[in-house]
């Protein structure tokens, strides 16, 4: 697309060079806008890819993720509540346990009077007892049978 050299633009050279320099720049330029006009497509589409994840995420992962913490706020609570209830169970015990070892303490000693009355006991007196009383009654229970 040279254009036409006039009589004007023979005569003087660098005229006709200026129109050629302009028309390249001009061309080049026109070049340039389409890449610059390209790119900020591509960043265009990049950012309206990075909005829309973003949308999903606040759409989608913030609902879960406040739902998520509230479960967890509500785990909190009954886990505090459960320690509670552990160290009132844990007092519980621990009294029960004084009491317990008050009672074998004071019993101890009601036992240990009790298990030496029965070691005391003369067996061999309490066996010749039993025999006489079995040689004595004896006869009496034949007796006894014949009236039946």
């Amino acid at each position: 697309m040279e254009p036409e050299k006039t009589a004007v633009d023979m005569a003087s050279g660098t005229e006709v060079q200026s129109n050629i320099t302009t028309e390249s720049l001009l061309i080049e330029m026109r070049d340039m806008s389409k890449k610059r006009l390209f790119f900020q497509r591509i960043a265009t589409c990049c950012l309206a890819g990075m909005f829309l994840i973003l949308f999903l995420a606040v759409v989608i992962i913030l609902p879960k993720a406040f739902s998520t913490l509230s479960h967890v706020s509500s785990a909190l609570t009954k886990a505090e509540q459960s320690l509670g209830e552990i160290d009132t169970m844990a007092k519980e015990i621990t009294t029960t346990t004084t009491a317990l070892n008050e009672l074998v303490s004071d019993n101890g000693k009601s036992i240990t009077e009790a298990v030496t009355s029965m070691s005391k006991i003369d067996y061999e007196g309490l066996n010749t007892a039993i025999t006489d009383l079995k040689d004595s009654v004896g006869p009496l229970a034949g007796f006894m049978s014949k009236f039946k």
